[in-house]
């Protein structure tokens, strides 16, 4: 039997392989490169972890309604046109394209295959 000869489900992944790393090659060429795009990843990481660390603080103190309202002006002040822009469709996401589904699989399978790793 030769190493060349694959079955369909190989064959298969090699394509599936192949047009991904197309697809990321435009990425790349048309919209950023991958120190970009990771440059970006930290920016929207870092505004959610300073907003959501100032709300969980001023939630934490909260004695009334008022307090649990103001708790969030920062958060909304910060991120709260996100909302509204995908719904009128001024922006999307690559994961309303690929799916909720299919991304929420790729954050398991990749979660835990770097944690069979460690």
């Amino acid at each position: 039997m030769s190493a060349n000869i694959q079955s369909p489900e190989q064959q298969q992944k090699v394509l599936q392989a192949q047009q991904r790393n197309q697809l990321r090659n435009k990425i790349n060429y048309y919209v950023a490169d991958n120190g970009t795009l990771t440059g970006t990843a930290t920016d929207i990481s870092h505004i959610l972890l300073n907003e959501l660390s100032g709300f969980v603080n001023k939630l934490s103190e909260a004695d009334s309604l008022a307090d649990v309202k103001a708790s969030v002006t920062s958060l909304k002040a910060t991120i709260g046109d996100i909302e509204g822009k995908v719904a009128t469709g001024e922006l999307t996401f690559p994961y309303q394209s690929k799916g909720l589904d299919t991304v929420k699989q790729e954050i398991i399978d990749r979660a835990n295959g770097v944690n069979d790793l460690l």
